[in-house]
């Protein structure tokens, strides 16, 4: 009689939620010969069908999804179990982290800073990436949790707030020079992140308050990206000031005082509802206390150069 483990029920639910032999045994730091000889055994002792192919995706069968449904709970208790008898500093695993551009000049420094002294033998894969996009990694089990800047709905997720980041409208005082301020915000360029991004949304909202039109703003998926065409004289942004503080110091960028206050991005760490990995549910668990220490505002930055612009627009 073969005889079943906590191996087989994990390679299961691995395959489930990855959706491929080949992307368990990545999981699981095993070859996909060892996970496909799991299944058969699996399947052998049980005498059932467990997964069927579509497309390039393994599907679950029926009885398939009533054991994954029985066992994950019933592998998160075991797993919780150990950890909570073992010394948690001793803790092994490999953690795939997404984090949004913002974050990872913010937030994410401290963070590892506490992560290495919380739980010195963990591995991290840290993928850096557009929030749309690291929403459906997640969705799709390819990063285990995602350091996002918000908001983010979804009631397949659960979140929550570790953090913000003041936000400083900067443009290259080259370009200001001689310009008419009401013609440069009227006319652009203003550049933002793609329109699933929370800056995109803040910078929206003020446009359409000052009544100034927001279907002349440029995109760009990459912030460091962004903020090297603004320095070049390319237009106007709304960026973290912390990443642009030698800009301001220097001179080659000029604060723009447009009288706003709560310009900030809230940084949000979101997991999938279902986890059960207990490492990924410390790791979490563990986000929003490192925030403080680990996100400093850009509001600490003096707005040098700093041109008042609701001086000039009527509007303001």
């Amino acid at each position: 009689m073969i005889r079943l483990g906590l191996h087989h029920l994990e390679t299961l639910m691995w395959i489930h939620r990855l959706g491929s032999f080949a992307a368990a045994a990545d999981r699981l730091s095993t070859t996909q010969s060892a996970i496909s000889s799991r299944v058969r055994e699996l399947e052998a002792r049980l005498k059932t069908t467990l997964f069927r192919k579509e497309g390039r995706r393994m599907v679950l069968t029926p009885r398939g999804r009533d054991l994954v449904f029985r066992c994950e709970p019933l592998l998160q208790q075991v797993h919780g179990v150990l950890l909570s008898v073992s010394d948690e500093n001793s803790a092994t695993g490999l953690i795939r982290l997404g984090v949004d551009e913002i974050v990872t000049t913010t937030y994410l420094p401290g963070f590892m800073a506490d992560m290495t002294r919380e739980l010195p033998n963990i591995r991290w894969e840290v993928e850096v990436g557009l929030t749309a996009t690291l929403r459906q990694k997640l969705a799709e089990g390819l990063i285990d949790m995602a350091f996002i800047t918000g908001p983010v709905g979804g009631h397949d997720l659960v979140t929550q707030s570790i953090g913000q980041t003041e936000l400083t409208w900067v443009a290259a005082t080259s370009f200001l020079c001689g310009r008419d301020f009401e013609t440069l915000l009227r006319t652009g360029p203003v550049w933002t992140l793609p329109k699933m991004s929370g800056q995109y949304h803040l910078i929206a909202d003020i446009l359409r308050k000052h009544h100034l039109p927001v279907s002349l703003t440029n995109t760009c998926n990459h912030l460091q990206a962004m903020i090297s065409l603004i320095r070049t004289g390319s237009g106007a942004s709304m960026v973290p000031g912390q990443m642009v503080k030698c800009d301001l110091a220097a001179g080659t960028l000029t604060v723009l005082d447009l009288d706003e206050t709560g310009l900030v991005l809230d940084f949000l760490a979101i997991r999938r509802h279902d986890e059960t990995d207990p490492i990924v549910l410390r790791v979490f668990e563990l986000a929003a206390p490192a925030a403080p220490a680990s996100c400093a505002p850009a509001s600490v930055i003096p707005p040098i150069r700093s041109v008042p612009i609701g001086q000039v627009l009527a509007p303001f």
